[in-house]
């Protein structure tokens, strides 16, 4: 067995930690957009676990330098690595061209698609010659495969990254001021994970050491800031605030449950203010669907998830979407998702 020095093994165990939480959350994450038919959140969900795959081949090398002292192959190290990671970015990019643009995302996504895949295209045909190794005799296993600036698809690589940042930070914080109070939060929570995979990513290429386990480390932290932008909100929490007792599938994360009663006041006092009844985010322009039996109002993303789940309106029980079949949710049906009777 390979004797590993004290930074080979923070190196690997922190990388472990990365592959564990971020398929753990992944998978969870999965699971609950499977079963509550979140379209954007089953995208989120792989995103996590494809951000994570990432750091597989080191995790694969430092387990398989230390029981059995063979290194993987260096071509197969960076295609795990840098394969796995344009995709995830590809859904990621796609979730924020559904926020701030979802009647145009296709415009906005097509020239980033042809981009990245122009990346992969490079890193295919020249794998070595895109990365720089950090490897033995001066470590005990690889530690990376880092970006290489010299040559052209890393290069790209690292402007993706940095366009990556600024766009889907500028998407998370735009969501973030045109909501309100748990749904701004969990948007600013969800902004900060993605500030720190990403950024910490890319520092991962250009750092050695035990800089590298703190870069690792960071990165890490990001599946915290998912798991609270991401989770449900705890019954506690809406009890300390009724006139948030409701149930929020904003396409992308469910919040707390459906009031069983809404007032004609209510109605009337939200439609007058613009704001919407689900996510009490404001409506403007064309971001906006008015139910045609009780003029309940509602934004674009809330009507959208509305129709994809019950398809009805929260006030009559208007079909949202004509042309799918409604179904209504009770105060039971809803009681029973919440796991409060059986």
């Amino acid at each position: 067995m390979v004797d590993f020095s004290g930074e080979d093994w923070l190196i690997g165990l922190s990388t472990f930690g990365i592959i564990i939480f971020g398929y753990i959350l992944g998978s969870y994450f999965f699971y609950k957009s499977r079963k509550l038919n979140i379209r954007l959140l089953t995208f989120y969900s792989l995103s996590q676990i494809l951000s994570a795959t990432a750091w597989l081949p080191i995790v694969i090398e430092f387990f398989s330098v230390l029981l059995a002292s063979i290194s993987i192959n260096k071509v197969l190290y960076v295609y795990l690595m840098w394969l796995p990671a344009p995709i995830a970015g590809i859904l990621m990019y796609y979730i924020t061209t559904e926020f701030i643009a979802p009647k145009k995302k296709w415009y906005v996504l097509t020239p980033y698609l042809a981009f990245v895949g122009f990346i992969m295209i490079g890193t295919i045909l020249n794998p070595l010659g895109s990365v720089i190794f950090i490897e033995p005799p001066l470590t005990g296993f690889i530690h990376k495969a880092g970006l290489n600036p010299q040559s052209f698809a890393s290069f790209l690589n690292i402007i993706g990254f940095l366009f990556l940042i600024c766009f889907m930070e500028s998407g998370y914080i735009y969501k973030a001021i045109k909501s309100e109070d748990i749904i701004r939060k969990k948007f600013i929570y969800l902004s900060i994970s993605i500030f720190l995979i990403l950024g910490f990513g890319l520092l991962d290429s250009f750092t050695t050491s035990v800089v590298l386990v703190l870069v690792r480390l960071g990165a890490m932290s990001s599946f915290l800031f998912v798991y609270l932008g991401l989770r449900e909100v705890p019954e506690k929490t809406i009890k300390e605030k009724p006139k948030k007792e409701i149930k929020v599938e904003d396409s992308l994360f469910r919040i707390a449950k459906r009031p069983d009663q809404i007032t004609e006041e209510e109605v009337t006092y939200y439609r007058e203010q613009k704001i919407c009844l689900v996510c009490k985010g404001k409506v403007g322009g064309f971001n906006a669907y008015i139910c045609t039996g009780c003029d309940a109002l509602y934004c674009e993303n809330c009507a959208r998830a509305l129709s994809d789940l019950e398809n009805s309106c929260w006030v009559c029980n208007e079909p949202i979407d004509k042309s799918k079949p409604s179904k209504p949710f009770t105060l039971k049906k809803e009681l029973e998702d919440l796991g409060k009777i059986k």
